[in-house]
């Protein structure tokens, strides 16, 4: 089945004791014969993002036999509440534990893993390294470990003093979207989504930069196969941070880079290539357990 073909669901979950929304982009009946076992991809969006923005994602899996679900995180998306406000980093963990719990109940003899593209990654290799329910893989794309251009010990030592009087308080993080993607068009449906937002709290700024680093120090405990791609021009996620967390992995973690891919791999203009690769590699585990 052509992707065009394949029709996107949404639908209301409650994740804990939370509504999040959530779009579903399922394969046709019986999977692709290169596929001896069914599988599942939880997609957790990066900062500002939302599920609708891997609409071509999900049908390209699906259409290549792969179940694909991704829901708009707290503070994002179609999911309720006030934009862009995160009660916690640790919410967000458990909140990505109660998808995967889900996913597995739909699917309960399916090899289900994740991706995760900047801060979702970020989130997918805490989520993993922090004693939360076992992924059977994880794609962590581009992932928000460290910025570029990370703030300097007294704009450091600024954020954590305010994010603790002020918590809440938002900050504008305008994102060129030539950074985000090479590919015109795909530039322009960022600029025109209005349910992508340009700003984050003090607290998840701060919580991010801190997860960041702690996942890079501890990525010797990493015990999933996991995967790291990168665009080595990447301006807003640093690529050697995934370079440094790969190596710290112990081979657990496997590397790479897209040469000049920006950002948002899967918008950019090598995704078919790119996407393709993650399918392969995704087989290989799934062949391998």
């Amino acid at each position: 089945m052509h992707a065009s073909e394949l029709n996107c669901s949404e639908q209301t979950w409650t994740l804990g004791h939370h509504d999040r929304f959530v779009r579903s982009w399922l394969a046709p009946d019986s999977p692709s014969s290169s596929l001896q076992r069914e599988i599942v991809m939880g997609v957790v969006h990066g900062l500002g993002d939302h599920s609708g923005r891997f609409d071509e994602t999900g049908r390209w899996f699906a259409s290549r036999g792969v179940h694909v679900y991704a829901y708009d995180q707290c503070g994002h998306g179609k999911t309720p509440g006030r934009r862009m406000l995160i009660p916690s980093y640790e919410s967000l963990l458990q909140d990505i534990d109660s998808f995967l719990s889900r996913l597995r109940e739909l699917h309960r003899d399916a090899s289900v893993g994740f991706l995760g593209p900047s801060m979702g990654g970020n989130l997918v290799l805490n989520h993993q390294l922090r004693g939360y329910s076992p992924m059977d893989w994880v794609v962590a794309a581009s992932p928000m470990l460290r910025a570029v251009n990370p703030p300097g010990p007294i704009r450091l030592a600024l954020l954590r003093l305010l994010s603790h009087l002020t918590p809440d308080r938002l900050l504008d993080k305008p994102v060129d979207p030539a950074d985000i993607s090479r590919d015109p068009e795909k530039q322009r449906e960022f600029l025109d989504d209005p349910l992508v937002q340009q700003q984050v709290s003090l607290r998840l700024g701060r919580d991010l930069i801190d997860s960041g680093r702690w996942a890079i120090e501890h990525a010797t405990a990493l015990s999933t196969p996991t995967l790291v791609p990168h665009g080595d021009a990447d301006v807003i996620t640093c690529h050697r941070a995934s370079v440094e967390f790969v190596e710290n992995s112990h081979g657990r973690a496997s590397m790479q880079i897209w040469p000049d891919g920006a950002h948002d791999l899967h918008q950019d203009i090598q995704r078919e290539a790119y996407l393709q690769s993650l399918l392969d590699w995704i087989n290989a585990q799934v062949a391998d357990r």
